[in-house]
């Protein structure tokens, strides 16, 4: 094993390959070895791609931007062709995917190497990932928190330095959350930035993307330069940015108009670790020498609200058929979970003018704040209304829809992540201060539709004023009394 290798960020790696100090296959195998004594502690990976991993690293291109780079892909979301997808569910238990998504081809093409599959909780539809197919996914930063969801086994592999990056996708908040519980860096891109295809047109009716989390700013502009772009078909384009993401972290930097948001948008308190983040990461920006304001975007939360369950669940039941036609299944209360099956059923039966009422009131929701990013460049809010949550809060009751929305979308935990993913906007979680007992608290920055370039620019800025990278949690693979080599 390369015992430092995880010192190095995904670009750090690729650069050993590229000079010869390290192989592509010594890579691998030192994640392999890390992911053996780690996952037994944190349960985040639940498909073993190990043979496959080894089989590619002999045909890494070494010009390729991460050329030989272990990593990790998503068991919902972009598929690759003959391995496992199972979507954390029951209803896809065995199931092997026929083809391989664009944007796992390309991964590939950027030289990341899958080694294997992360957790996540059923179909993506939780903000925790403990599924009952594959059991609690653990936070490396305290055994006892959730690492978030969906995208929560990607977020605690790269947190406990298995790999550098893994992917993740966001429909409600997927990659933000666990960024934000784990304290990496997490961007939602821009609707339809990174390809969807070869099957589907859009995401969860164009309000889900997949990207990936990251331990350093740059690998995530690196990593977007590559994947970037509509495939064949693609019903919508992101408009295309001016220059590569990488150029947006030397600066020049602008001074920015930022509006600060410590509030939830019915105007409730958040947790005092959360204000007290947002409020330090606000008063940086001003250090950095941007101007900084209380503001917020005023809209429609009943509304919004309504609108958000009412088209989720119809897109979720109509995913769930589709998973069990493919899994030549039936959905049933015996191999979907009691949240899921409950959310099938309600999504079964909105009507057409139902979904259709829905987005009038994205429509609305989308003027609205597209005419507040008029007067300001970005937006910063808490990512959650508390720090990470305790494992087993966040699926309770197993009875209760209403619980699992106000959890999901409303003032109790996440109130600040989808409105973004409606009106299609790019946002990040980017890692601040921490609790008393030393859980993350991430703050979410939001840009204008597009503007990827903004957020990377503002990101690298305080990556550099109040560094994370060193920051190491207690499960980490530098840690020589976890596990045993294998």
């Amino acid at each position: 094993m390369i015992h430092d290798y995880w010192q190095y960020d995904g670009l750090g790696q690729a650069a050993l390959v590229r000079s010869g100090a390290v192989s592509a296959r010594e890579l691998v195998e030192s994640a392999i070895e890390a992911s053996a004594r780690l996952n037994p502690a944190l349960n985040a990976i639940c498909h073993d791609l190990a043979d496959r991993a080894r089989q590619s690293a002999a045909r890494v291109a070494p010009d390729a931007p991460f050329a030989g780079v272990p990593f990790l892909l998503k068991d919902v979301g972009a598929q690759m062709k003959g391995t496992p997808y199972e979507c954390g569910s029951r209803l896809m238990q065995g199931y092997v995917s026929s083809y391989t998504s664009n944007l796992a081809e390309r991964f590939e093409y950027a030289g990341l190497i899958s080694i294997g599959k992360t957790t996540t909780p059923e179909f993506g539809a939780q903000i925790t990932t403990e599924a009952a197919l594959t059991g609690v996914t653990r936070n490396p930063w305290s055994a006892l928190a959730t690492p978030g969801g969906s995208s929560g086994g990607a977020a605690a592999a790269v947190a406990a330095g298995i790999v550098a990056v893994a992917h993740a996708n966001d429909g409600l908040g997927s990659i933000r959350i666990p960024a934000a519980n784990c304290g990496l860096f997490g961007l939602k891109p821009t609707r339809q930035r990174t390809p969807a295809g070869p099957v589907a047109g859009e995401i969860s009716g164009g309000r889900g993307v997949e990207f990936i989390v990251s331990r350093s700013v740059r690998d995530s502009a690196a990593l977007l330069d590559a994947v970037h772009g509509p495939d064949m078909g693609a019903p919508h384009w992101a408009p295309p940015p001016k220059r590569p993401y990488i150029d947006e972290l030397a600066g020049p930097h602008r001074s920015l108009r930022v509006a600060l948001m410590d509030r939830t948008f019915t105007g409730k308190d958040v947790h005092p670790d959360c204000a007290r983040s947002v409020r330090h990461f606000a008063a940086t920006c001003a250090d950095l020498g941007h101007v900084v304001e209380s503001a917020a975007p005023q809209i429609d939360w009943d509304a919004y609200l309504w609108a958000i369950r009412a088209a989720g669940s119809s897109s979720f039941a109509a995913g769930i058929e589709a998973a069990a036609r493919a899994a030549k299944r039936a959905p049933s209360q015996s191999n979907l979970e009691p949240l899921t099956w409950l959310s099938y059923v309600e999504g079964r039966e909105q009507t057409a003018i139902d979904y259709c009422k829905s987005l009038d009131t994205f429509a609305t929701l989308q003027r609205t704040v597209g005419r507040f990013f008029e007067h300001y460049d970005v937006l910063i809010t808490p990512m959650l209304v508390r720090p990470p949550a305790d494992i087993g809060w966040l699926g309770q009751p197993e009875d209760n829809l209403d619980a699992f929305w106000d959890k999901f979308a409303g003032d109790t935990y996440s109130p600040f992540a989808g409105v973004f993913n409606v009106t299609g906007q790019p946002a990040a979680s980017i890692p601040c201060l921490r609790t008393h007992d030393g859980r993350p608290v991430g703050v979410q920055v939001v840009g204008r539709f597009g503007d990827e370039a903004t957020l990377f620019g503002l990101a690298a800025q305080i990556e550099a004023a109040q560094p994370w990278y060193g920051q190491l949690p207690p499960i980490h693979i530098s840690n020589s009394n976890l596990g045993s080599r294998s």
